[in-house]
């Protein structure tokens, strides 16, 4: 701690660079979930397993240097007298030298668009899933005979149910 006190800009450098490494981070995320999508849209189950695998992974990696990251903010909030409340990045950019005010804008605005475009990139990717399997669900309905019969249809479980007697006839889960 008494070298943050005594270096608060090489501090906020350290600061710097890890809201640098969390943005590359984020932004392998985004990449990711792109490849992810073109895998939905083709149907490529081994390739979506592998970015599955990938996206946990690089989770883990973003969820260690947030963590980092943070804690260091805490640290430099208390040097500079936050209080005892965690320092968040907003706290930090209106205590920082004039040498980081801009390095601080700069990342915090680059985090937020990461993440704006990983919210984007899943919501997007649930849609295409959510249609994949509707599809799939109507597609089987229509194999197995739905349209003859009003009362059956196809359960959000995967099976083909009759609704006057309550019973599963076939199970064709996907």
């Amino acid at each position: 701690m008494n070298d943050l006190v005594s270096n608060i800009e090489g501090a906020f450098e350290e600061l710097v660079l890890y809201l640098s490494n969390e943005v590359k981070l984020y932004q392998e995320l985004s990449q990711l979930l792109k490849n992810k999508q073109s895998n939905i849209i083709i149907g490529n189950v081994d390739a979506l397993q592998n970015n599955v695998y990938q996206e946990e992974k690089l989770i883990s990696r973003i969820q260690a240097i947030t963590k980092k990251r943070e804690l260091y903010a805490v640290k430099i909030g208390a040097v500079l007298g936050t209080g005892p409340k965690r320092a968040s990045l907003n706290d930090l950019i209106h205590l920082a030298p004039p040498a980081y005010l801009q390095k601080l804008i700069h990342a915090r605005e680059l985090l937020i668009k990461s993440i704006d475009q990983i919210a984007h990139a899943n919501r997007e990717n649930e849609f295409l899933l959510r249609s994949s399997v509707d599809l799939v669900r109507g597609l089987a309905h229509v194999l197995l005979g739905g349209n003859e019969n009003e009362n059956i249809h196809y359960s959000g479980l995967g099976r083909i149910a009759d609704k006057r007697n309550h019973r599963v006839n076939v199970d064709c889960q996907v």
